[in-house]
């Protein structure tokens, strides 16, 4: 059985909504990003995503997150 790929939530400021952050993740950091459920209204939004790769490369998505202000928390497994 192979394991699970972390899960995370992520939500970020709203300037960000035009930035195309899921497709960056993948292409510039070297994950697959997979939406598992969100929200997106004109006051806030979040996804909880899965982020599969190589640990260095999730790792370098945590950080390309963090440095556009997005927040992230670790879902349970």
């Amino acid at each position: 059985m192979t394991p699970q790929a972390p899960r995370f939530r992520i939500s970020g400021p709203k300037k960000l909504r035009s930035e195309p952050i899921i497709h960056r993740l993948s292409r510039d950091c070297g994950v697959v990003p997979h939406i598992l459920r969100g929200r997106i209204t004109p006051k806030d939004a979040w996804l909880e995503v899965e982020l599969t790769g190589p640990r260095k490369s999730v790792e370098k998505a945590l950080k390309f997150l963090g440095a556009r202000g997005v927040s992230v928390r670790k879902l349970p497994d």
